[in-house]
């Protein structure tokens, strides 16, 4: 049987651990983490694979600067919204 894999998935998750080097957020408890990295998948177009081939098409194609570009908008915009309210007090 083949595993679909969202090839957006890791690269939201690589994104996330850049930007949360460089910009100290409010909260990074894991619950807060998962919901950035899944409020931002949300905001982005699903690219799924189900070999190795479809993952180096996949990789390739996204890796032009307006894919990255509208990944790190994505994830700007989650951190926001899960700032102005989190999962928890």
């Amino acid at each position: 049987m083949y595993e679909l894999k969202n090839y957006m998935e890791p690269v939201v998750r690589q994104a996330l651990k850049e930007y949360t080097a460089k910009v100290t957020l409010p909260c990074t408890c894991e619950r807060c983490i998962a919901d950035i990295t899944a409020m931002a998948l949300n905001q982005l177009p699903a690219k799924y694979y189900v070999s190795l081939k479809g993952e180096i098409l996949t990789q390739w194609e996204t890796q032009s600067l307006p894919d990255q570009a509208r990944v790190l908008a994505a994830i700007i915009r989650a951190a926001k919204q899960v700032e102005s309210t989190p999962s928890h007090s």
